[in-house]
């Protein structure tokens, strides 16, 4: 196995932050500084450190959080004497939902600070770097409350999809849920975790986007879980989401 990828196997960083610790001298093998990437590697047979700090890989863990609003998508616990950008107050973070910090887990498909809904926790690097660069293929089920009441036209122009810095971004789905003559409720299923990118769907129909929740991950839903509760992923799950993010096995 390519030393990069051990290392993102074993939650030490994604692959291109392992690259990087790589280059930087930050890895040895048998206690040999190792610079040059794509070095071949025995997980049982070499010591491999980082920093000095010897390397086990172990299965990787994956956990489902439910996300509250007003809550910063980052396991980084705030400070009060560094308070986030234009803020009086530090804001809080997931670090108070995630009792076992220590064990490396990565933030997937974060939610902005107003956003709601589950994501994902892992320490699958792999996985973690591969769902970072949009969502891959992996579906993600959003209600989005917007301004303004839409007609079928401007929900068939939703379904057709628009772009997001240069990109395209095509829902699966595109269906309305409600509405209170005021607002109205949609229900978008797109592989797209990135919410900046739901955004730009209101610019395309002229719509404020006034609220996100996501209620599902792929295949798996908020149901069962509190507003900063988790659960652990089944077998099952862990294998039809590395499917559908395009991980081999």
């Amino acid at each position: 196995m390519r030393l990069q990828k051990l290392l993102a196997a074993a939650g030490v960083a994604s692959r291109r932050r392992a690259e990087e610790l790589i280059a930087a001298g930050a890895v040895t093998v048998n206690g040999k500084v190792i610079t040059t990437l794509g070095v071949q590697v025995q997980e049982r047979r070499d010591r491999i450190e980082v920093n000095g700090r010897r390397v086990h890989v172990e299965d990787p863990l994956y956990r489902l959080l439910l996300k509250p609003r007003g809550c910063l998508g980052t396991l980084t616990r705030a400070s009060p004497d560094k308070p986030a950008p234009h803020e009086n107050v530090a804001r809080p973070t997931l670090a108070r939902y995630v009792p076992d910090r220590e064990l490396g887990w990565q933030v997937v498909a974060p939610l902005d600070f107003l956003a709601e809904g589950v994501i994902l926790l892992t320490t699958d690097g792999a996985l973690a770097e591969r769902m970072s660069r949009g969502g891959g293929q992996v579906p993600m089920t959003y209600h989005l409350k917007f301004q303004g009441v839409m007609g079928e036209s401007e929900l068939a122009r939703l379904q057709r999809g628009w772009r997001f810095n240069g990109a395209p971004v095509r829902p699966i789905k595109v269906e309305a849920l409600a509405t209170t003559g005021k607002n109205m409720w949609i229900e978008m299923v797109v592989p797209e975790s990135r919410p900046r990118a739901l955004k730009a769907a209101g610019e395309a129909t002229r719509h404020q986007l006034l609220k996100i929740s996501r209620v599902r991950l792929g295949e798996m839903s908020f149901e069962g879980l509190k507003m900063g509760g988790w659960r652990d992923l089944s077998k099952g799950e862990i294998k039809a989401l590395r499917a559908a993010a395009g991980v081999r096995t």
